[in-house]
């Protein structure tokens, strides 16, 4: 931001210049006499027009308001940066150590057990993933594994997982949202050698008591 510095203090009251005319006592003065008074008269002239009476000189209005505004942000940008420090803190103060990490390992278990199948026994998560998850995702998975069972026996579909990578992305006493990156290797009856198939999943997390469940599961 430029600041305007220019200098404001006004040039006032010029003080009125003498008048230095001289008279001339007698027409018959030598050239000699009447050019000494000729110069005389100049020289006093000039000393008087340089006779200037200046007020003192008063800040600049346009620079007191720059001043003033950059104080201003300032002060609100130390206030904006303590008040997120201060909400940061609460929000870190409220959410132990121990519940983020139970948070990641829960999502990153059923994120596993969700992608990890075998069409000779597709029930063998079922119980665990139900038990990990809320009552109302818990129905939701059942009608999944009911809608894909007749598909996955057909296709002798089978598949393994692990989860490289995880992290909380959003976190507090009630919720919490975990990133994961899945790798799947699956094969069936297309492709009995097997497909990789990395995939990143976000797992939406319940607060139930001292645990963890799951509520949702999205495939981004």
């Amino acid at each position: 931001m430029a600041t305007d510095l220019t200098d404001t203090a006004d040039i006032t009251d010029i003080a009125d210049i003498a008048d230095t005319g001289t008279d001339t006592a007698d027409a018959d003065t030598s050239d000699a006499d009447t050019a000494d008074v000729t110069d005389t008269s100049e020289e006093s002239s000039a000393a008087s027009s340089t006779v200037v009476r200046t007020k003192p000189r008063r800040p600049s209005t346009t620079w007191v308001i720059a001043i003033l505004a950059v104080l201003l942000v300032a002060a609100v940008g130390a206030a904006g940066y303590f008040g997120v420090q201060s909400r940061t803190d609460a929000d870190s103060g409220a959410v132990s150590v121990e519940m983020r990490t139970q948070a990641v390992d829960t999502a990153r278990d059923y994120a596993i057990k969700l992608s990890s199948f075998d069409y000779r026994d597709l029930n063998k998560n079922k119980d665990a993933i139900a038990a990990m998850s809320t009552e109302n995702f818990a129905a939701k998975y059942s009608e999944m594994v009911g809608a894909l069972t007749e598909i996955v026996t057909n296709g002798k579909g089978e598949a393994t997982a692990t989860v490289p990578h995880a992290a909380i992305e959003q976190i507090d006493p009630t919720k919490a949202t975990v990133l994961l990156f899945v790798d799947q290797e699956a094969r069936n009856v297309v492709a009995p050698d097997g497909k990789k198939q990395p995939y990143r999943m976000l797992v939406t997390l319940q607060r139930s008591g001292d645990r963890w469940l799951v509520d949702n599961v999205e495939t981004i």
